[in-house]
């Protein structure tokens, strides 16, 4: 294609920067990210505000509840991420202007981009990558050209030499603008499902599943016709073989569709547990001992593997059982056969049931003791000191005697269930055909189809059967995070003349409080009991204070309050003349910066520079680590940072190199100071200090904290 040609295609398929509003609702309704919503919408902030495209994104997705995730790649994997990640947004500059490019789809070496007249256009993948770093690439190509333009090189081979050489030369170039739009974690699982038509899928399994056994009932016509009929021969031997052949590709499609519908659930799954444990309120799990909350863990694998593993063997057992119902509901006695049918569900259900409350109350005790071996482990070293000796494994022989009875009971209870009722299913069905033999009113071929459905059930059952015991364990758990499953969708949206960007808010009056609090009260959920009662305080910038008082009086709470990690139940909080419900959570924690108590904070099993610079970008710039080396300087850490192997690239915490706990302390208050916030606060970051590094920790805060709030008890 001609060059103008293709620059004035690609201009056609560019929405301007003033429309990237447009470009995202559009691409989100066209993907059914969202609903169809009126054509009136309206940004949440002023387009001559000069805010960044990547924060008009986010905020963008804020407002039409979507998940925006920008994405980078090198030069040399352009193609195959462009073909992969849709939809999504790429910022173009063209002419000095900005632009966007909303990609809606792709097709082997082309993408399907939405254009700015909402039609679908097909472009070549290379077009795309060329245009988009042709700003890039234009003097590098004139370079290359001058460089090979004495050299003889045939034209022909020319453009192959340019085009290698140019490749080599952008081989470190990055797209970095590049929004990938993705549904929220909180929206209904159900239509995250049928947005990756994933039961259309789950139709389409069934479809070939039907058809196998309409094959595999009509193989059982055929040769119960040809042996019982007394007139077999080689053509109804092959046809009798054509009709079982063709059940292989079928099942093999079968299998096919399962495993694919089993990774993107799968994919859900994980996404949508890890969403929601992020999300779950520190109060609601503070109760929760570590053994406890491994044991969520434990569950939340049981979920996956078993659900999926088993959920479609109980899927396709119980479909193929409802066939060979039919089957012989139509071939014998239809009333005798229901009043079988009726007793094999009973005795299912009951069996089943039982099997349930075992495994239940097996779980319960195995998890019971998951916890008790974890709070052991983590407390070895003060029941070492502190505990005598004989009274280490107290009550361990009773808990395991109890174990062993529950696991007895439920293996009883399984084995019945798997070998009793395939049996039962068997016993039922022949009985059922008892009639037919004694009146004798169905043909041989009939005869033959009927038995073939008491095969078909027999197999039913015990592939349902075995799937029913590998899906209890997910019932079982399910029942313990289904709470945490269940993550609501939080209205985070706000009020657009409220919203105000970094810089606005940071340009604000300084005559006013930083941090302002009045008639502030919070209390734990389901308590009555108020931790804070009407709080009044005013923090103005640059100022120093010091929160002293007894233990359990609620110093760390407020801390917890003013920095975001609780939200108060009734009254006032101001950050900068703003409630929470006015500026964003991650502006929140860039005014207000919280070194928790020492054990609600943690060393990371990752480098030492890692742990420092966790609250700010990553991976960082020599800005910050310049910063981060100084810091650790003046809290007297070049000590450690000398005897550490690896200096800051150092591997600390359990799995590394152990830190003493006046170490910890200054790495805690180090990572607050890093964060550059406007309000930092220190909750009891000093205690474990001697006189000496006392002094010069406390010179180092001072130094570098703009507004301080230190917590201590008197």
């Amino acid at each position: 294609m001609n060059s103008d040609l293709l620059n004035e295609k690609f201009q056609s398929l560019c929405w301007p920067g003033s429309q990237l509003e447009s470009a995202v609702q559009s691409l989100s309704i066209r993907c059914h990210l969202i609903s169809k919503i009126g054509s009136d919408v309206k940004p949440s902030y002023s387009k001559s505000s000069g805010e960044s495209a990547d924060n008009r994104m986010l905020i963008l997705a804020e407002d039409m509840d979507l998940d925006v995730e920008r994405v980078s790649c090198r030069y040399d994997g352009l193609q195959s991420m462009l073909n992969k990640v849709f939809p999504a947004i790429i910022r173009v500059e063209r002419d000095k202007e900005e632009h966007f490019l909303a990609i809606y789809g792709a097709s082997r070496n082309y993408l399907k981009v939405l254009s700015p007249s909402l039609k679908i256009v097909k472009i070549r993948t290379q077009d795309v990558i060329a245009e988009l770093v042709c700003k890039k690439a234009e003097p590098i190509k004139q370079e290359i050209c001058s460089l090979l333009e004495g050299t003889g090189v045939a034209s022909k081979r020319r453009e192959k030499a340019i085009a290698a050489l140019l490749d080599e030369r952008l081989a470190k170039y990055i797209l970095e603008e590049c929004w990938l739009l993705r549904q929220p974690i909180h929206r209904s699982f159900w239509l995250q499902i049928k947005y990756r038509h994933l039961h259309l899928r789950f139709i389409a399994m069934l479809t070939s599943h039907g058809i196998q056994l309409f094959f595999f009932m009509a193989s059982w016509w055929l040769i119960g016709q040809a042996i019982l009929g007394g007139h077999i021969d080689a053509g109804w031997l092959v046809a009798w073989v054509l009709l079982l052949i063709t059940q292989i590709p079928l099942s093999l499609f079968t299998a096919k569709l399962q495993g694919s519908i089993s990774i993107q659930v799968g994919m859900l799954l994980k996404r949508r547990l890890m969403g929601s444990a992020l999300h779950i309120a520190p109060e609601n799990i503070r109760h929760m001992g570590v053994g406890q909350i491994l044991s969520r863990v434990y569950d939340s694998e049981n979920i996956e593997a078993g659900a999926l593993n088993g959920g479609f063997r109980v899927i396709l057992g119980c479909f193929e059982l409802v066939v060979a119902s039919s089957v012989l509901l139509l071939g014998t006695s239809g009333t005798f056969f229901l009043c079988l049918i009726g007793l094999f569900i009973s005795t299912a259900l009951y069996l089943g049931r039982r099997l349930y409350l075992s495994r239940k109350d097996w779980t319960a005790q195995r998890l019971s003791m998951t916890h008790s071996l974890i709070e052991k482990m983590v407390g070895h070293r003060t029941r070492l000191i502190q505990q005598k000796s004989k009274y280490w494994h107290q009550g361990e022989d009773s808990e395991l005697a109890n174990y062993l009875i529950g696991s007895v009971g439920m293996d009883q209870r399984a084995v019945y269930l798997v070998a009793l009722l395939p049996r039962l299913w068997l016993l039922l069905g022949i009985a059922g055909l008892a009639p037919v033999f004694i009146f004798g009113n169905i043909s041989t071929a009939g005869l033959a189809v009927a038995l073939g459905g008491v095969l078909l059930g027999y197999r039913a059952v015990i592939s349902a059967m075995y799937g029913f015991t590998a899906g209890l364990n997910a019932l079982v758990a399910w029942e313990r995070v289904r709470d945490v499953f269940k993550l609501e969708s939080v209205d985070n949206k706000l009020p657009v003349d409220v919203r105000k960007s970094g810089d606005e808010i940071s340009s604000l009056s300084q005559s006013q409080p930083l941090c302002f609090l009045q008639n502030l009260y919070f209390s734990y959920q389901n308590s009555e009991r108020a931790i804070l009662k009407e709080c009044n305080l005013s923090i103005f910038s640059g100022e120093r204070v010091l929160l002293q008082g007894s233990s359990g009086s609620g110093k760390s709470t407020l801390a917890n309050v003013i920095s975001g990690i609780q939200r108060p139940t009734e009254g006032l909080l101001l950050i900068n003349g703003y409630d929470s419900s006015s500026i964003s959570e991650k502006e929140w924690r860039r005014l207000v910066a919280s070194a928790p108590q020492f054990h609600e904070n943690y060393v990371m099993g990752d480098s030492f520079l890692f742990n420092l610079l966790m609250g700010g970008e990553w991976p960082p710039n020599q800005k910050s680590i310049a910063k981060a080396y100084q810091i650790c300087d003046e809290l007297g850490l070049s000590p450690l940072l000398q005897r550490m192997p690896a200096g800051m690239l150092q591997t600390v915490g359990e799995m590394g190199w152990r830190l003493s706990h006046g170490e910890k302390s200054r790495l805690f208050i180090a990572r607050a100071l890093l964060q550059n916030a406007e309000l930092v606060i220190l909750d009891e970051s000093f205690a474990a200090l001697d006189p000496e590094n006392l002094n010069i920790s406390v010179r180092c805060v001072r130094k570098h904290a703009r507004t301080l709030v230190v917590i201590a008890h008197p």
